[in-house]
């Protein structure tokens, strides 16, 4: 059998997945999950700043 394709042995945690990696029965914990401080948004558009930079 070909390891392609297969599950990781080891589960994520929910809340490091990305959005687009979270399952919709596992949405409300990733919500759950999220830092909605003042200083949880700036790092997070920080960082969202800094991937869109390396890229563009």
């Amino acid at each position: 059998m070909s390891s392609l394709g297969s599950t990781p042995t080891s589960p994520v945690p929910v809340k490091d997945l990305r959005l687009l990696d979270v399952k919709l029965g596992q949405l409300p914990a990733w919500l759950a999950s999220c830092d909605y401080s003042p200083a949880g948004i700036v790092k997070a558009y920080q960082r969202e700043h800094d991937r869109w930079r390396k890229y563009h």
